[in-house]
């Protein structure tokens, strides 16, 4: 018997309980839809009592915070390992379990096509849509019996209208809801499902964030800046509300990323090949992220020639799965009927109202939503001594990040249509977070910079959180949306 009453062995023993009703949790928060909301939340009671009452339990996650902290810190002076645990710890299991259970989302008819997709798939092996005419209330057609914008018919087929690259990442969620019985012939479920995965990718993406951020050479200027990004941006209200084609693209590219990170800019052939691979994704999920994937080529490119071919390479053959399978179910290479339909008019470049939209604008402005994002521009005049990641990082972050707010710009719906925030610039808003990363821990050295940074992350945390709490999301129903008035704007919306 030890000093606090436990027995040899009995933490093991306890450790798998903990474990088992985590698990179990997590199952009955698939299989039962919105009825078990609050399911995932199960794994946190029998810690939470073991903390409370056992002094050695207490003792063994103070040291294993300990010992992960000190993974990060080495993986921030450049040692090889990964630092995984600490990820899950510290970024992708709290926000995921935030994300899972906060009762919020901003799915539309962008994101609709996901999860019904998904169910076809692994229920019957295809994407046909139409074994679902018959729910109600009706998931494919409008009132008068027309189908919804966001599926098209195709040689007899029902199918979506928008890039099917999310699909794969709600596989995730769709297969083991199917194989532990849920009911996946239900509206409520498909809605609870795509919130789950969104929940999913959104933690995902915060924890590779995380792992870049810190291969900077500073934890605590990438703490600041993963609390900042999972908390006043797009990653909240965007990413983590629905499955829009964002979560996919700024999953897939930070990976890109970590790899490039991880081996201080000269990644093996095989880890190179993954790259290529994750870049062909980010097109799969959102034609557009196209330009990002070309300055992250010629990135690699100016470094080291083969490797930017031999990463070419890899991305036309991690691409042409989806050229087969547009193919095959659209009848073309480029895909579904949206993509198709977004002809050279719909384009006018350089136009300055759009572009000061894109960036200033009250309803969908990066910097109003995103105010943190002036630190990234912070970076341009900043010092490159003691820079601790891959040369030229920070001009690939800022490059394509400028290249993008020019495409968003110059499309007709610069606003985004019904969303929140700046949401056609979610795709770029962890190269700008990235490129915060060394501002901020400049700024953590100062009691005036710490102020600044608070200030910052309580702004963005206000412009966000009421389409959370408040679902100011459907500011976009009242007509005329003004994209130019304070005192109209969305995070003053009451309903």
């Amino acid at each position: 018997m030890r000093r606090d009453g436990t027995r040899p062995g009995s933490s093991s023993r306890l450790d798998m309980v903990c474990w088992t009703i985590a698990t179990v949790g997590l199952a009955l928060w698939l299989r039962s839809g919105p009825n078990a909301r609050f399911a995932p939340l199960f794994g946190l009671v029998a810690p939470g009592l073991r903390w409370a009452v056992n002094a050695d339990y207490r003792r063994r996650i103070r040291r294993w915070v300990a010992e992960a902290w000190e993974d990060v810190e080495a993986w921030s002076r450049g040692a090889d390992s990964i630092p995984w645990r600490a990820a899950l710890a510290f970024a992708v299991g709290p926000y995921f379990l935030l994300q899972a259970v906060n009762g919020a989302s901003l799915g539309t008819f962008d994101t609709r096509p996901v999860i019904p997709t998904t169910v076809s798939l692994v229920r019957q092996g295809d994407v046909d849509l139409r074994e679902f005419e018959a729910m109600r209330p009706p998931l494919l057609r409008a009132r008068d019996d027309s189908l919804l914008y966001c599926f098209q018919d195709v040689r007899g087929r029902l199918v979506s209208s928008y890039p099917s690259g999310m699909v794969p990442l709600a596989l995730a969620t769709v297969a083991p809801a199917y194989l532990l019985g849920a009911d996946l012939d239900s509206a409520a479920t498909f809605r609870h499902l795509e919130k789950g995965t969104a929940a999913a990718v959104a933690a995902l993406a915060l924890g590779l964030f995380f792992l870049a951020a810190t291969r900077l050479g500073s934890p605590w200027g990438a703490i600041v800046t993963t609390v900042t990004l999972a908390f006043a941006s797009g990653l909240l209200t965007t990413v983590g509300l629905g499955l829009w084609q964002h979560g996919g693209v700024v999953t897939w590219l930070l990976a890109a990323l970590l790899v490039e990170f991880a081996a201080k800019g000269s990644p093996g052939r095989w880890a190179t090949a993954f790259q290529g691979f994750a870049l062909a994704q980010m097109v799969a999920c959102r034609p557009t992220a196209g330009l990002v994937v070309v300055a992250f080529g010629v990135w690699v490119l100016v470094r080291s020639p083969r490797r930017g071919l031999w990463l070419g390479l890899c991305g036309v053959v991690g691409l042409a799965p989806w050229l087969v399978f547009h193919r095959v179910v659209y009848g073309n290479l480029i895909g579904a009927g949206t993509i198709a339909s977004h002809t050279h008019s719909a384009w006018s470049f350089f136009a300055l109202e759009p572009m000061l939209g894109v960036l200033f604008s009250p309803a969908r402005g990066l910097f109003v939503y995103q105010p943190w994002a002036l630190l990234a521009i912070a970076a341009i005049f900043g010092s490159r001594r003691g820079d601790a990641g891959p040369a030229g990082w920070r001009s690939f972050c800022l490059t394509a990040v400028a290249l993008h707010v020019v495409l968003v710009a110059a499309w007709w719906e610069w606003a985004g249509g019904y969303c929140y925030g700046s949401r056609l610039l979610t795709d770029v808003l962890p190269l700008l977070a990235l490129a915060a990363t060394p501002v901020a821990a400049s700024l953590m050295q100062r009691r005036s910079g710490r102020a600044g940074l608070a200030v910052m992350l309580v702004v963005g945390l206000l412009v966000q959180l009421p389409c959370i709490t408040n679902e100011a999301h459907r500011w976009n129903l009242v007509q005329p949306r003004d994209l130019w008035g304070w005192s109209t704007a969305p995070f003053f919306y009451r309903g």
